[in-house]
């Protein structure tokens, strides 16, 4: 190889470890906190309607917990639907400034009912020795305790609807034991049968004494 031929390779190489290193740096990824957001609902969590009445969703705020950044929001999804008896949910999402996201749900209940048996009451469930708790929020409108009947569930929260008398509903809704519903629900003079759908449950009638 002649002379000026090898000047001339000592002479690119700097140029190409440089190119190189900037490919490299391109490359590499920033480390973040793992950390979520904080979504607070505007009004009440928890929303009955009679049927046929107007509708309007009261918003949420958003809390950057890496921005320090307080926004209003809206739902991300809603099936709520007034005309037809029943429980419905509004759905929020939204992330902070590193991508993290969080969730938050509001409940609609809607339903004519008035003047039908208070179902609240501690409801034990045999098979377990667990109970499961009903408390009255309005006519119509319960909230349920731990519905599974079981010891890994207590903190587990549903809500029922009464459309009609005697008539329940508990669509799926977000719980800490993720999306959650019960049907089958039949109240009787001294206690309650249903059947829960959730991935971590089984399908079988569930029995309680009241």
């Amino acid at each position: 190889m002649k002379l000026k031929h090898i000047f001339f390779l000592l002479g690119l190489l700097p140029m190409l470890i440089i190119t190189s290193c900037e490919k490299e740096t391109e490359h590499v990824s920033r480390e973040v906190k793992v950390s979520f957001p904080a979504i607070a609902l505007n009004g009440d969590p928890v929303v009955k309607l009679a049927v046929g009445a107007a509708y309007t969703d009261a918003g949420a705020k958003l809390t950057d917990d890496i921005s320090g950044a307080v926004t209003d929001i809206q739902p991300t999804s809603s099936d709520v639907n007034t005309a037809d008896p029943g429980l419905y949910v509004v759905n929020y999402s939204a992330a902070n400034a590193n991508g993290f996201e969080a969730s938050a749900a509001r409940i609609v209940a809607v339903t004519n009912v008035t003047g039908t048996p208070d179902r609240s009451g501690t409801y034990l469930r045999a098979a377990t020795g667990v109970n499961c708790i009903i408390t009255k929020v309005s006519d119509g409108l319960y909230k349920v305790e731990n519905p599974g009947g079981a010891g890994v569930g207590v903190n587990t929260i549903v809500y029922f609807v009464e459309t009609a008398p005697n008539v329940f509903v508990c669509p799926p809704q977000p719980t800490d034991a993720g999306p959650f519903a019960v049907i089958e629900i039949n109240f009787t003079a001294t206690g309650a049968s249903w059947r829960v759908q959730n991935a971590g449950y089984g399908t079988g009638v569930r029995t309680f004494v009241k």
